[in-house]
C-alpha cells in the first residue's frame, strides 16, 4: 500500500490518511523530523485507494492553460503590503473570498511557533494568522475532508498550499467544484519541522525566554533582505537578515533541511495544477519604495483564477509581465533545489549540537567569515541608500 512508496518520493501531504475508508493509515516521524505513512495491516482492506489517489503515484493532468498569464502586482494598502512577505496579493484574494461569504484554507503557526498546520477559516482574524511564510512543512491532517465537506455544502473555498498539497487536494476530490479556487506558491522546497523547532529552541535558550512572535521575511531592511524578526516574552527582540541568520542560510545556501522529495519535485512544471500561483517577483526592477515594500509574482493558470484575480482589481496595482521574466528571477518555478551535501550530517548532529553553531560549521562559516559577510552586506545597504539619495537630489 501507500507505505511502500519510497520515502525519497513521499511528499507528506497526508491525503492518504483522509481518503482511507477504514482508518488504517497513520504517520510516524523519522529522524529528519518529516512524517511518513504507516499502514495498519489488520485494518487495511487492500482497496488500493491510497495508491490510486497519491499525487506521487498518480500524476494529475492539468486542464489549465499551457502558459499562464503573468503579472507583477501588489496590494495598494501599504500597511498590509509591508506586513506581507511579498506584495500582499494573497491577502487581497483571501479578503475578497471572506467578503463573499467563503472560507479560506491555509497554514498557521502553532501557539508556541514551533510547528505549523492548516486551518479552515472565514474571518479576518483567521486571515491574519495565515499570512506570511512559514518555511517548513505544515501538517494537513484532516484538511482534505473538511474542504470537501464545505464544497459539498455549496460553500466557496480558497485553498492555499504547496504545489504538492494542491495536487493532493485535486486528486482527493471526486470531481471539479466551481466554488473551489486553488492557490499554490512558488516553492523552493519544504523544510523539516524538527529543524525549525531546534532553531526556535536555540534562540529561546539564548534569550532565556519563550518566543511570542515570529516574522520570517520581515521587511525592516527591505523586501530583498530576507529579514527574520522575533519577539520574546521578556521583551527582547531578534533581527537578522540573509547575511547572518542561520535558518535562512541553512535553507538557501546549504539546503540542509529540505524534504528529500523536494530535490526532484514532480510539481515544478507548466501548466500548474492550481488556479493561481503566487511568489516573489525576484529580479524585477522597481522604484526604491517598491523594492522595499515587495512585489508579488502572480501566475494566472485558469479562468477561475482570473475571475478571482479580477475581483480585487480595485485593491491592487498590477502590470502584465512574461513567464520568461518570472523564471529568469525565480528558477524554482521549474527547477528543484539540489539536496544539501551536509544534510545527513545535520540531522545526525542536530540533537546534540547547538543549532546556530551546527549550521555555520556545516556551511564552513567561521565567526570571522560571518562578521565579514555582515559588514559586506551593511556596506551594500549604505551604498544603495547613498545612490537613492543622489537620485532624489537630482530629481529635485
Amino acid at each position: 500500500m501507500v507505505d511502500l512508496i519510497k520515502k525519497s518520493d513521499c511528499t507528506g501531504c497526508k491525503m492518504c490518511e483522509d481518503i482511507c475508508p477504514c482508518g488504517a493509515i497513520t504517520f510516524r516521524n523519522e529522524k529528519d523530523g518529516f512524517w511518513y505513512p504507516v499502514v495498519d495491516s489488520e485494518k487495511c482492506t487492500r482497496c488500493g485507494l491510497c495508491l490510486s489517489k497519491c499525487p506521487v503515484q498518480r500524476t494529475y493532468t492539468s486542464k489549465n492553460k499551457g502558459k499562464p498569464e503573468v503579472y507583477s502586482a501588489w496590494i495598494r494598502d501599504d500597511r498590509t503590503r509591508i506586513n506581507s512577505t511579498s506584495g500582499g496579493i494573497y491577502y487581497a484574494l483571501a479578503q475578497q473570498t471572506i467578503k463573499e461569504g467563503g472560507y479560506i484554507v491555509g497554514c498557521v503557526y502553532s501557539e508556541d511557533y514551533k510547528s505549523a498546520y492548516h486551518i479552515v477559516g472565514n474571518s479576518m482574524e483567521d486571515l491574519k494568522r495565515i499570512m506570511r511564510s512559514k518555511y517548513f512543512q505544515s501538517d494537513t491532517s484532516g484538511i482534505f475532508k473538511l474542504v470537501k465537506q464545505l464544497l459539498d455544502d455549496k460553500k466557496k473555498v480558497l485553498f492555499c498550499g504547496t504545489p504538492c498539497q494542491a495536487a493532493a487536494l485535486t486528486n482527493y476530490l471526486p470531481k471539479e467544484y466551481d466554488d473551489l479556487t486553488i492557490c499554490d506558491f512558488i516553492c523552493r522546497g519544504i523544510n523539516s519541522p524538527k529543524a525549525f523547532r531546534a532553531y526556535i529552541e536555540s534562540l529561546e535558550h539564548k534569550y532565556k525566554s519563550k518566543v511570542s512572535l515570529v516574522h520570517l521575511k520581515n521587511k525592516n531592511h527591505g523586501w530583498r533582505a530576507l529579514g527574520t524578526y522575533m519577539e520574546f516574552q521578556n521583551g527582547q527582540t531578534y533581527f537578522r537578515n540573509k547575511a547572518n541568520d542561520p535558518w535562512v542560510n541553512g535553507y538557501i545556501s546549504g539546503n540542509l533541511y529540505m524534504r528529500k522529495c523536494c530535490s526532484h519535485c514532480k510539481f515544478k512544471k507548466i501548466p500548474r495544477v492550481s488556479d493561481i500561483s503566487l511568489g516573489d517577483f525576484w529580479g524585477i526592477k522597481g522604484s526604491k519604495e517598491d523594492m522595499k515594500k515587495g512585489i508579488s509574482l502572480v501566475m494566472i493558470n485558469s479562468e477561475k483564477g482570473m475571475t478571482l484575480f479580477n475581483s480585487v482589481n480595485s485593491q491592487i496595482h498590477k502590470e502584465r509581465n512574461t513567464l520568461e521574466k518570472a523564471i529568469e528571477g525565480n528558477r524554482c518555478i521549474i527547477e528543484s533545489a539540489p539536496m544539501g551535501k551536509q544534510r545527513y550530517e545535520f540531522f545526525e548532529c542536530v540533537d546534540k549540537e547547538h543549532f546556530e553553531s551546527l549550521v555555520w560549521r556545516l556551511l564552513g562559516q567561521s565567526k570571522w567569515r560571518q562578521c565579514m559577510r555582515t559588514i559586506k552586506y551593511n556596506l551594500s545597504r549604505i551604498k544603495e541608500n547613498l545612490q537613492n539619495i543622489k537620485v532624489c537630489n537630482k530629481n529635485q
